[in-house]
Parts: C-alpha cells; structure tokens; sequence
C-alpha cells in the first residue's frame, strides 16, 4: 500500500444529489426549463466543460467563465454549510492518517469548492495534496492525469496505489491506467452500478465499517 486517491463528491462527500440538480437551478434563473437529464451529459465534464455545454445548447446569455461561476455559486453554499460526509467516509481518512498512509485527492470538483468544505470538516491534514480536473486541464473521462497529479504528490506507483471512486467512467479510467480501484456506492449520482463494479477491484455500498474497507484493500 503505498497510498490512497480519493474521489471527492459521491465517494466522501454525499453531494451528487445536488450537483445533479445545479445546472437545472441556474438554468432556472434565466427562464429555461429542463429536467434532470441534463446531469447525465455535464457531470462527467470539467466544470468549465460544462459551463461549454450550456453555452452551446441553451440561450444563456453569458460568457463560458461567468457560466462556470454562476453553477459553482449554486454550490457554493451547500459546500460552506451544508454538506456532509459520506457514511464512514470520516472514520476512515482519520484511521489512514493514524496509520500514516499517504491520501491525495483528485476530483472534477473546484478548489475554492473543496476549501469551503474542508475547512469546516477539518479535513485538510489528511492529504497531500488535492488536484483538479480544472487545474490539470482534462476530465476523467478523457485521460488519469488527475490521479497522476495527485500520485505525484506523495510519489507512489499505479500498481501500487488505490483509487476509490463512484462514477463508472473514472473508474474505468483508473482502471485502464493501472490503478486498483474500489468503487463506492452513491445513491445520489444514480450511476449504474453494474458498469462501476466491471472496473473495480473492489466494490462496497458503504465506508463503512471502516475495518471491512481496510481489509478489502490489504491493510487488515
């Protein structure tokens, strides 16, 4: 084991229900309707190539940057205030950090996002470092340089490094790169969970109870 990739909404954070529903809210306030669908065509981008996608597919009349902050403004608040980990999710970065094995993070998810969050959960000592689809410049539906990222942080190997994720099409990324995968269930993101479990190594329902997750991934 040398060390730990996490997935942030959807594998720690129970907050896919609401990026479901984000596009729909911002659509809203320009008068255009649309049902939940749409989650299923943006989620797997980047923010910003999402924030594209509705440029080109619906009268917004702003520019793809202001597109981008106006969705993460209807997260903003969540993420400040509201949204809560996973169950187990806490237990189990706190016993990896007892342990002192190494955890980065890799997520679609902005960074001042992930600050508004972890700030209030406390959970910024656990990792190494975080890394951003942003950032890196591509999604992980189209390459593993965000886990190369954050592998890069506390310099392990992808045959020696486990990614746990919720979406199918990360997994299967991780999976084609050569990581081991743990796929973790989310009812929110409402993936199918059969496509998650063909590129997992692994697959639970729950973080918890956190000594079974330690012992599917070798620590027990």
């Amino acid at each position: 084991m040398e060390g730990v990739i996490f997935d942030l909404d959807g594998t720690l954070l129970d907050s896919m229900g609401l990026w479901r529903r984000a596009g729909v809210i911002y659509l809203e306030r320009y008068g255009i309707e649309v049902d939940e669908s749409l989650a299923d065509i943006i989620l797997p981008l980047t923010i910003r190539g999402a924030a594209r996608y509705i440029k080109e597919h619906f009268p917004v009349p702003e520019s793809v940057e202001n597109i981008t902050a106006g969705v993460n403004g209807v997260m903003e608040e969540f993420y400040k205030n509201y949204i809560k980990p996973k169950e187990g999710a806490a237990e189990l970065l706190a016993e990896l950090y007892r342990r002192g094995i190494p955890m980065a993070l890799a997520t679609a998810t902005d960074r001042y996002l992930i600050d508004s969050a972890f700030n209030r959960l406390g959970w910024n000592k656990y990792f190494r470092g975080i890394c951003t689809c942003t950032e890196v410049g591509v999604g992980k539906r189209d390459g593993a340089d965000v886990y190369d990222a954050a592998l890069k942080t506390f310099g392990g190997t992808r045959g020696g490094s486990w990614v746990f994720e919720d979406s199918p099409h990360a997994a299967a990324t991780a999976k084609q790169a050569g990581f081991n995968v743990l796929g973790v269930k989310d009812e929110g993101g409402k993936a199918d969970q059969q496509k998650l479990k063909a590129s997992c190594a692994v697959y639970v329902e729950s973080l918890a109870p956190v000594e079974r997750v330690l012992k599917l991934i070798g620590l027990e």
